[in-house]
């Protein structure tokens, strides 16, 4: 039997860190799993910037490599665009193994609509029809 909808659900960091070396020392994940670069408006409306799945390297290892300039976007690209930058992350969620957190990482691009990458181009395992997700640290 075909599962056709799945729905998972996550926990967030509890707050956005500003995008710089000491609070990725403080507050990145030695961890794989998903990340997000966000930043504000005067009204304090967040748009994200930027989404990723870092697979086989931790959450940490990944912001430094956009910092170092050793991934795109560098933090030159980043912060020339966007000066007022930050960084969240999923702390937990129900996915398990390799194949959820590509399915979990579609929804959320889709959910979000990052600027990049583009939501037309990230694709998922296709093993549902539909796929959600929940946030349940705002509950």
């Amino acid at each position: 039997m075909q599962v056709t909808a799945k729905q998972f659900e996550i926990w967030t960091s509890e707050r956005s860190y500003r995008f710089k070396e000491d609070a990725f020392q403080n507050h990145a994940p030695q961890t794989p799993g998903i990340y997000q670069l966000v930043t504000f408006d005067e009204q304090q409306t967040p748009r994200v910037v930027y989404m990723a799945l870092a697979e086989k390297e931790s959450i940490f290892d990944a912001l430094y490599a956009h910092f170092r300039g050793e991934r795109e976007p560098t933090m030159e690209m980043l912060l020339s665009r966007y000066p007022n930058l930050y960084f969240s992350y999923v702390v937990d969620s129900n996915a398990q193994g390799p194949e959820d957190m590509k399915d979990l990482f579609w929804a959320m691009v889709q959910a979000d609509k990052p600027i990049e990458p583009n939501p037309a181009t990230v694709t998922n395992t296709g093993r549902y029809t539909e796929i959600t997700v929940k946030d349940k640290s705002i509950l």
